[in-house]
């Protein structure tokens, strides 16, 4: 990616014996000009990729990556769209687009998937129950969506807003648990959700913000919190429901403490209807833990 094009550059001039490969997955100014609510693919031919950088405030990165993607002996992108984006923005074809993928050998063995996935729906559904006061009698439907937080890059937009459409559907037949497990500025997990689901008697506290399991350092300005206020979601009888884990699933977070893939395996159902590149791993990660 960008961040590392200064050093190849310099090893390139130093030592030119080396050869250098330069691979991006998206482009700095693509993405900037998605996330200002600009209609990237519907105008990707009429866009200057140095005059968007310069109304942007994105001349630094932009200029490096256009400078790594013209002087390395290779260079390449992951899907036939990006290619497109690169040659548009950043005026240079790619020499090879190779799709994402990885090694399935990151998937436990069936019986050890198993395991993981009832531990983990246990765990989704006692945190939900303790956040939102509700009690699941049935089995409730687990959908999940994660990735960088990115409102409208990823799609965070869509799937929140098909939430509130669902939960204006009388026919539903299951009630919907939604996690959008998106790290965002947080401060540290909330003690009294720490605190009941070590000992069910500890209360939860009425004040805090219910719909997450950390606390937000910036409530106030949170796009999904923003966008479910006052809606029907913040109502406990509403069959759909929303938990925003705003922490890096690493095993440490202080609530769920497991790793994303032994979270992700829970889950029914995963989302990711991103508007800007949609060719990540996410996708591929669920399918390949039979998600």
């Amino acid at each position: 990616e960008w961040m590392l094009g200064m050093g190849a550059l310099y090893i390139k001039k130093q030592i030119p014996a080396i050869a250098t490969l330069f691979t991006t997955h998206a482009t700095s100014i693509g993405r900037s000009i998605a996330g200002n609510n600009k209609a990237l693919y519907a105008y990707m031919d009429g866009y200057n990729g140095d005059q968007m950088a310069k109304e942007l405030n994105m001349e630094a990165k932009h200029s490096l990556e256009k400078t790594s993607a013209a002087n390395f002996d290779c260079f390449a992108t992951v899907s036939d769209l990006t290619a497109r984006e690169c040659r548009y923005l950043l005026g240079k074809e790619v020499d090879v687009v190779t799709p994402n993928g990885f090694e399935d050998d990151i998937v436990w063995e069936e019986a050890e998937l198993l395991e993981k996935r009832a531990s983990a729906r246990k765990a989704m559904i006692e945190v939900a129950e303790a956040c939102l006061g509700v009690k699941y009698d049935r089995e409730p439907l687990i959908v999940g969506t994660s990735g960088r937080y990115e409102f409208k890059n990823k799609g965070l937009d869509v799937f929140v807003d098909s939430l509130l459409k669902l939960s204006e559907d009388d026919s539903l037949q299951r009630p919907v648990l939604a996690y959008v497990t998106v790290p965002a500025g947080n401060n540290g997990p909330r003690k009294d959700l720490q605190a009941h689901l070590n000992d069910p008697n500890n209360p939860i506290d009425p004040n805090v913000l219910r719909h997450t399991t950390h606390y937000l350092s910036a409530p106030e300005w949170d796009p999904i919190i923003g966008r479910i206020k006052n809606s029907r979601l913040m109502d406990p009888a509403c069959p759909v429901q929303l938990v925003f884990v705003p922490s890096y699933q690493n095993g440490d977070d202080g609530i769920f403490n497991k790793h994303y893939y032994e979270l992700l395996c829970g889950m029914d159902v995963t989302v990711f209807p991103s508007y800007y590149e949609p060719w990540g791993y996410t996708p591929l990660e669920s399918i390949a833990f039979s998600v």
